[in-house]
């Protein structure tokens, strides 16, 4: 718990996506190393002057508190140095210092782990074909990853529990918030299927700018991502964009031309993504 400690500090100070962490993490042993060190030591580490400022900052309440808040609600902490930490969020360019999970966290580097993603807006054929899609990648043993939200994401999540499958719903907002609250009941269905994961503090609001941030790691958790409808501005694009630059395969369900859903999708489809048919 001691090590967790400075962990937590750590990202707390540096906050999610950051950039310079994994480069500072090849200068020093642990995150404590970081902590002992002044302002002219971490100079000698890295040349931003940002991410100086916040490492000088000792106070230890926050993570402290933290800690203590996820003991007391059985939240679960995964941080970078964890041996279960998953090896391809390691290989991120921005991964996540520390994960918090409610649930059953599946041993992410032993299963194919697919994402399944798509507009909130899903029409009757997004609808049925992502069920099916989820059901038969549940019922086959593979782990279905999403963010959770409405429409193609939960119908996802629920065919793969449905299936007898494992789940992994990633937030935009601590572990300990239901968001969107209409899927409060599902969210219970994951943490017993599953887990429901966030490199997001508990108590984190689902605040708009969390989502884009968080969409990298549906992505990076997983060997392939599947959008099933996504319009030219929908959040789904975002968490293929990251799977693309991830190096991570890209499978796209071909839509109607002329329909707004599948506009985005079948853009995708053009530039070479993979065609997605079946599970």
């Amino acid at each position: 718990m001691g090590d967790n400690l400075y962990w937590l500090w750590m990202s707390l100070k540096l906050g999610p996506a950051n950039h310079t962490f994994t480069n500072l993490m090849t200068k020093v042993d642990s995150p404590y190393d970081l902590y002992r060190m002044d302002a002219e030591e971490l100079a000698t580490l890295t040349n931003d002057e940002n991410t100086i400022q916040k490492l000088s900052d000792k106070r230890l309440k926050e993570a402290a508190d933290i800690m203590d808040y996820c003991v007391l609600h059985s939240i679960g902490i995964l941080t970078y140095a964890d041996p279960k930490y998953p090896k391809r969020l390691k290989n991120l360019y921005d991964p996540p210092i520390v994960l918090y999970y409610r649930g059953k966290l599946p041993d992410i580097d032993y299963h194919l782990c697919i994402g399944v993603v798509g507009t909130r807006k899903m029409s009757e054929y997004g609808q049925h074909t992502a069920y099916r899609l989820a059901y038969e990648l549940g019922g086959c043993g593979a782990v279905v990853v999403s963010g959770m939200a409405l429409g193609i994401d939960g119908v996802a999540t629920c065919a793969a529990i449905e299936a007898g499958g494992t789940v992994i719903a990633v937030l935009g907002c601590g572990v300990d918030r239901v968001y969107p609250k209409a899927h409060a009941r599902l969210m219970d269905a994951v943490m017993q299927h599953g887990a429901v994961i966030s490199e997001y503090p508990p108590g984190t609001e689902p605040f708009g700018y969390n989502f884009p941030v968080r969409n990298r790691i549906i992505s990076g958790l997983c060997q392939g991502t599947v959008v099933v409808e996504a319009d030219k501005h929908s959040g789904a694009l975002i968490t293929a964009e990251h799977a693309i630059v991830q190096g991570r395969q890209l499978f796209v369900l071909p839509g109607n031309v002329g329909e707004e859903n599948t506009a985005g999708t079948n853009e995708y489809l053009r530039d070479g993504a993979n065609i997605a048919l079946g599970a």
